[in-house]
């Protein structure tokens, strides 16, 4: 089968529109409309059919698409990787991170690996949960992102590098800020509550400090928005402490003492895939990062923590 069939199949389901694939494929609607009744012919049943708002797929033309998308992807992944070979780089590699760890270390960690002139890094930020499963799936190479994780981790290489605990931050509207001793828990449910990573996988519940009653507002993979939130209201997160007040956008008195034990850990762990940590390109880049993280750590200040 001519995948460039496939591939138009993909931009037509795509735009829900002949009309508008033809101008993003650069051609008339006759030669798109020939492709789509040779893609039929061969499958001996109809693709595409009519809605109120233009065409969409029948059960077969979805599958056929969702092939078209992988090739579309792979094509334009080989003219990157020609691109790339063109340049002088060896390899390319992905990296996830957790949203916060970018916001709070895009300036090290950009300079660290534009430094390194062997190797191409593709960054992709993500909560860890869905982005465990991509590594699964071989979609990365490696991840940053919490140590202490519920999802399911079999064949993944954990190393941990940067130390970290939980913390209560208070927006700057909060009359708890600058609160001398530590807040009780009843007053602590009296709050106005968000959450963090609310679909992270974190291992301990971020909900217990707030009471029965529910946070307003829930967020996952983004964290400017909660950087926001905590310069305008008087909310309270949880959030790792160290890399919240790395950012820089969140005062250190903005971190309030509770009642009760410390927060739990939210190390930041290197997750690899076991089956490929002998690689020799595997080992230099994971040396690459672990240096940049261990030295992180190394810098960091504690924050009054207990690490």
């Amino acid at each position: 089968m001519n995948p460039n069939l496939l591939k138009q199949l993909a931009i037509v389901v795509k735009q829900g529109s002949l009309s508008r694939a033809c101008e993003q494929l650069y051609i008339t609607q006759p030669t798109l409309t020939r492709s789509i009744k040779q893609l039929e012919m061969k499958v001996g049943a109809p693709v595409l059919k009519r809605s109120r708002h233009g065409v969409i797929p029948t059960e077969i033309g979805a599958r056929l698409a969702q092939i078209g998308e992988r090739i579309l992807a792979d094509t334009d992944h080989g003219e990157e990787v020609i691109r790339q070979w063109h340049s002088g780089y060896h390899n390319e590699f992905t990296l996830g991170i957790d949203p916060l760890w970018e916001f709070a270390a895009y300036r090290e960690m950009s300079d660290h690996f534009l430094r390194e002139k062997r190797y191409v890094f593709h960054l992709r930020t993500g909560s860890a949960a869905a982005q465990i499963g991509l590594m699964q799936a071989g979609e990365l190479d490696f991840l940053l992102a919490p140590a202490h994780l519920t999802v399911a981790q079999e064949s993944l290489q954990r190393d941990l590098l940067f130390r970290d605990r939980s913390g209560v931050f208070a927006g700057k509207k909060s009359s708890l800020i600058r609160r001398k001793g530590a807040v009780a828990l009843d007053e602590l449910e009296r709050q106005n509550w968000m959450i963090a990573g609310a679909s992270a996988g974190f291992l301990d519940g971020q909900g217990e400090l707030a009471g029965p009653t529910a946070a307003r507002i829930a967020f996952t993979g983004s964290i400017r928005s909660v950087l926001h939130l905590l310069n305008t209201t008087d909310m309270l997160v949880r959030l790792p402490a160290r890399l919240a007040l790395m950012t820089g956008e969140i005062a250190p008195e903005q971190m309030i003492e509770v009642e009760g034990k410390p927060g739990p850990r939210r190390d930041i762990a290197l997750w690899s895939r076991t089956e490929e940590g002998e690689r020799p390109e595997i080992l230099k880049v994971r040396e690459l990062i672990t240096e940049l993280v261990t030295g992180m750590d190394q810098k960091t200040p504690t924050f009054g923590l207990d690490l």
